[in-house]
């Protein structure tokens, strides 16, 4: 079991063992209500039969009235069963007493703690100490109509007071501690859920983290691996054409072969090793991008170009990554999918922001059909960035590639293709 969820149940098991302390009180009105009809019983049989029966009735309907107090709560709800129940209490408390004054000693008077005991925790403490002043008030009254002296109430009433206070002491106290076992339990409640919705979001969240590294994986197998080996196919169809007619210019093609495998198999390596490629760390980008550029003029017949404008400056690892994915993949298209004969790479510091493009010539293209891993790949690139890109044919003819990003790193956002300009 875990260790949050051992902790949510040892405070449910003492929740539940402070709790029984209403159950308790309850217990204690049954015996105090038991210990009246019992004494009433014994010592008072030379009241009158009328009168005498009268009180065994009430005190018998009193008892079984804190029988049923719970049950009337669950088919009356809390406020109309509480009302029935004190307002009854309290007449059959004060009807008794007034009956059942005798002139030797009587419990009687005491059930006034249990009812008081009763209104604190169950009515609250201010209203529990309005009843239990108003009780106290109607049972000097009860003494005062039944013709007691007042001389006599004023000795009397003192101890009655006392002990009533210290009840009322005792039954706020355990009516906080309802308070707080019903708060307790509630908070254990949100506390298991809380741990329970944690679970979910912790499983969502590995899930997640694996999709995102399956598909980083996917992007950068793509933007690496794929730009080798378009060059390494286009040079094994030169080193073909040429084997018989021009046998050294084949050697060459088929040298650059070799290079380019071996830098796609460092590639793989690379990426097994690290799951990411980082060619631009601790370099500058432009002089990363111009010798990407040459490698490229070495294995491809494009004329290609490359131009630095205003102030590029050091920039974060993940934007310098995304400028260089974004010449392979303008590359690579224009080898693979290009008419033209020329292409030009400009990398072009502005303000607060780095612009990448692309261009190539050659006769109008149809609007690109984002189908692979290259241009998605980019677009998701650019939009973690807080960047765009744009990729389009041109109105005069040719392609454009072009990538726009913050020169500072922002916090990455989750990657949302209908927020990304198109």
């Amino acid at each position: 079991m875990k260790p949050v969820e051992q902790l949510v149940q040892r405070w449910q098991q003492m929740i539940h063992y402070f709790g029984s302390g209403q159950r308790t009180l309850m217990l204690a009105a049954y015996a105090m209500i038991s210990t009246a009809l019992v004494e009433f019983i014994l010592f008072h049989r030379q009241l009158p039969p009328e009168r005498f029966y009268a009180v065994i009735v009430l005190l018998s309907v009193l008892l079984s009235l804190n029988a049923v107090w719970e049950r009337l709560q669950q088919h009356w709800g809390n406020a109309i069963a509480d009302r029935v129940f004190f307002s009854t209490s309290s007449i059959i408390f004060l009807a008794a007493n007034y009956i059942g004054l005798d002139a030797g000693w009587t419990f009687l008077p005491f059930l006034l703690f249990v009812i008081a005991s009763q209104a604190i925790v169950g009515l609250g403490v201010w209203r529990g100490l309005g009843v239990s002043l108003l009780l106290y008030l109607g049972w000097c009254g009860v003494l005062w109509l039944r013709g007691v002296p007042l001389i006599q109430i004023v000795v009397q009433a003192p101890s009655i007071a006392l002990g009533l206070i210290f009840v009322l002491i005792f039954s706020i106290v355990a009516a906080r501690l309802v308070e707080q076992t019903a708060r307790a339990e509630q908070l254990a409640a949100e506390l298991q859920s809380v741990n329970v919705a944690l679970a979910a979001a912790r499983e969502r969240e590995v899930e997640l983290a694996a999709a995102e590294e399956r598909v980083r994986l996917a992007r950068e197998i793509h933007d690496g691996l794929g730009h080798h080996l378009t060059a390494l196919n286009v040079q094994l169809q030169a080193a073909a054409r040429l084997l018989n007619r021009d046998p050294e210019r084949a050697a060459q093609a088929l040298a650059i072969c070799r290079e380019e495998a071996q830098a796609a198999l460092n590639e793989v390596r690379q990426s097994v090793a690290v799951m990411r490629n980082a060619p631009v760390n601790g370099r500058p980008l432009p002089e990363v991008i111009a010798k990407l550029v040459a490698d490229f003029k070495r294995v491809s017949p494009l004329h290609v170009q490359f131009v630095v404008e205003g102030e590029i400056g050091e920039l974060p690892l993940t934007v310098a990554m995304a400028l260089y994915r974004a010449v392979q993949e303008g590359l690579t298209n224009a080898q693979k999918h290009g008419q033209g004969t020329t292409v030009t790479v400009r990398l072009i510091g502005e303000v607060g922001q780095v612009r990448l493009e692309v261009v190539n010539d050659g006769p109008p293209a149809p609007p690109v059909a984002e189908t692979g891993f290259g241009l998605a790949g980019l677009r998701e690139r650019a939009a973690r960035l807080g960047g765009t890109l744009y990729a389009e044919p041109l109105p005069a003819g040719g392609f454009r590639l072009a990538m726009v990003v913050p020169h500072v790193q922002t916090e990455e956002k989750p990657y949302d293709p209908h927020s990304v300009g198109r």
